[in-house]
């Protein structure tokens, strides 16, 4: 199961953060400027509150994913990992947004050629791992993410409207998206930039992973609103996760040995966390992390 989670749930960020672009009457500087704001803000400023905090988890016994070294402060510049690695999300996306927005102004934004150059690039990137090319500041992982915004804004734009009041149509796609998943999956570390396979088997597995997900999410209008909550304090989530898992995940693995249960009661212990984390957040810092006024109740 953990598998077949892991050859879509990643990609799939970035193919929901596709979803949402609109690129007619699309100023780019503007959105340039939006992105930078909203994505390599929030990673500095939480990029170097989790290097000190790292070096308090190292005194208490907590060690994060690396043994805590000063130099490990420049690890995004050439190294795969770091500590709190989840905010490699942040440059990868801010990288590919910024490469969206160039092949949208080179197509004059026309879909095929965006189509086109967004699939070459990606192409790149999925295999240069395989040269053993490792693009500083998480770059690599940036032009595989680029066919992967294309694919989201292709799915709000020309499949969406198909899905509206036509059950019958969102059933038959939730089929297709799984039969793809289950059939094209393949292993992948977008992280590291590391992927098994083949390049198109990749893009049909996440493509349908993503068409389940937004299925199950109209047929469920309960999940829908739960996950649009969560969905909304994202940023929030996978800036802090990190430094509420490990020492949970250790501390209770001490006492649990059963690693179902160990799970869960990790997961439990998470959720409840960011319950409150979530207002704190919302009331101290809400321009950081993108927050707005009437997104602070669930």
């Amino acid at each position: 199961m953990n598998s077949f989670i892991s050859t879509f749930y990643v990609p799939l960020f970035f193919i929901l953060s596709g979803y949402l672009i609109k690129i007619d009457n699309l100023c780019i500087k503007k959105e340039i400027r939006k992105k930078t704001k909203s994505l390599l803000k929030p990673f500095a400023v939480v990029y170097f509150v989790s290097f000190i905090i790292s070096f308090f988890l190292s005194l208490a016994g907590f060690e994060t994913k690396h043994e805590f070294v000063w130099d490990n402060i420049l690890n995004p510049i050439y190294s795969k990992t770091f500590f709190n690695g989840p905010l490699w999300f942040l440059l990868s996306l801010y990288w590919g947004f910024l490469l969206f927005y160039s092949i949208v102004v080179i197509s004059c934004r026309h879909d095929f050629i965006i189509i086109f150059l967004s699939f070459v690039i990606g192409c790149i990137g999925f295999y240069i791992h395989r040269w053993e090319i490792i693009l500083p500041l998480f770059m690599g992982p940036s032009l595989v993410a680029c066919p992967l915004l294309t694919i989201g804004y292709l799915i709000k734009k020309y499949i969406s409207n198909y899905w509206r009041d036509r059950k019958w149509t969102v059933a038959i796609s939730l089929l297709i998206g799984f039969l793809l998943l289950v059939n094209f999956g393949i292993s992948i570390s977008m992280q590291n930039n590391h992927y098994e396979g083949f390049y198109l088997l990749f893009l049909l597995s996440v493509f349908g992973g993503t068409i389940m997900v937004l299925c199950l999410s109209i047929l469920n209008k309960r999940w829908l609103k739960f996950a649009a909550y969560w969905g909304k304090f994202s940023l929030v989530i996978l800036c802090f996760h990190n430094f509420i898992l490990i020492p949970t995940a250790k501390i209770l693995g001490n006492s649990i040995h059963q690693s179902m249960v160990w799970a869960v009661a990790t997961s439990i212990i998470l959720y409840v966390s960011f319950l409150f984390i979530i207002p704190l957040t919302s009331k101290i810092c809400p321009s950081l992390f993108n927050i707005k006024n009437n997104d602070k109740e669930i």
